[in-house]
């Protein structure tokens, strides 16, 4: 099975949001893996990242 390099775009795309702190595929997401480290029953407030968008 020969495997083919993602187009140009694809690799533009992984890098732009490489840049942002996003998550990417194959890579591991620091964030979900602080928050799934912490007991369920602490009783501390987490913080998580993120942007609020107002609904609609």
């Amino acid at each position: 099975m020969q495997v083919h390099p993602d187009p140009p775009i694809y690799r533009a795309l992984y890098a732009l949001w490489a840049d942002q702190g996003r998550t990417l595929p194959g890579r591991r997401d620091a964030e979900w893996t602080r928050l799934a480290a912490g007991p369920v029953w602490a009783d501390r407030t987490v913080r998580v990242s993120g942007v609020l968008v107002p609904k609609g």
